[in-house]
């Protein structure tokens, strides 16, 4: 299998890089951010999911065909040719099957994985290019730069009610709640949590995301489920938990706003009717690929509390 794929893989790279040279006068597909579109009545044949961080790791694309509202079965692709592109310097995926680094015996169709540990820069546009039953389908994206940040400068979760007690009766592990929408930051940002158990490993146990917009054209009014919405993580004294702040590009953030407008936030009497969700895929894709610079602190479990009990 391994022969097989990696041969595969080699011959569609050196095709593909044959057809770059051709076209590297024009490079059409690479002249700025793509822009947000509606693919109104195109057939779309392709959703492209994932994207880039600052972060030195192998990052992963999804590739599925689209679903319909009365299929609710998610089929991947395989046998696609993905490749990125930062400034002058390309970077290769390879399908999580065919992958010559990751040994987990239970490897993914459909995901996509940059055959190296590879980051993103920021300032510069990201470019992911997908060739795919003879087409071929580009996204890009800028990695705007994040601004760092104090975990006691931003929103922080509350102490939600019940937990896990110990035999005496001890509350040995309090749920923290975090909104999981906050609105009127001076940038969209995007922060996920992560509480990792010094008992049990380096396993991340629970995790949470929360996104902070700037003002937002939100249609209708919020019903009350979003001013209640929120996601738990719940905490041992001897956790440690791992906050990091992701960027935003102003393209992404449209995207986002989009998809929770037909989702999240389409369930008042204010509501517009349903729509299809924009996409900064080339026509016939859907989806967004994302690049996103990364901000991290780390705090003990002891530190967050007494940070929430001073509030």
């Amino acid at each position: 299998m391994r022969s097989t794929c990696i041969s595969g893989l080699k011959i569609s790279i050196i095709i593909i890089s044959f057809l770059f040279a051709l076209d590297s006068c024009s490079d059409s597909y690479y002249q700025d951010i793509s822009e947000i579109i509606d693919q109104g009545d195109i057939k779309v044949e392709i959703v492209i999911t994932g994207g880039i961080t600052s972060e030195k790791k192998y990052h992963e694309i999804t590739l599925t065909k689209p679903m319909s509202l009365y299929d609710q079965t998610i089929d991947s692709i395989s046998g696609a040719t993905v490749k990125l592109r930062i400034g002058n310097t390309y970077y290769d995926f390879a399908e999580e099957i065919c992958h010559p680094d990751i040994q987990s015996t239970v490897k993914r169709k459909g995901v996509y994985v940059s055959l190296d540990s590879i980051q993103g820069i920021p300032g510069e546009i990201h470019t992911l290019i997908v060739d795919y039953s003879g087409k071929t389908y580009t996204a890009s994206d800028l990695m705007v730069e994040v601004d760092p940040f104090d975990i006691s400068g931003i929103i922080l979760p509350t102490i939600h009610p019940g937990g896990e007690y110990d035999s005496l009766g001890n509350l040995v592990v309090p749920i923290l709640s975090l909104k999981v929408f906050n609105f009127g930051a001076d940038k969209t940002n995007i922060f996920n949590w992560y509480s990792k158990d010094s008992l049990i490993g380096n396993e991340y146990q629970f995790d949470a995301v929360v996104y902070d917009f700037g003002n937002v054209d939100q249609q209708g009014l919020l019903s009350e489920m979003y001013h209640e919405l929120a996601n738990y993580l719940y905490i041992r004294r001897t956790s440690s938990v791992l906050v990091k702040k992701m960027s935003v590009s102003p393209e992404y953030e449209e995207y986002l706003i989009s998809v929770l407008k037909e989702t999240f936030w389409n369930t008042n009497i204010f509501s517009t009717f349903p729509a299809n969700v924009s996409t900064n895929v080339s026509t016939g894709g859907a989806g967004y690929f994302y690049a996103s610079d990364v901000s991290e602190q780390i705090i003990s479990a002891n530190e967050l509390f007494n940070l929430l009990e001073t509030e």
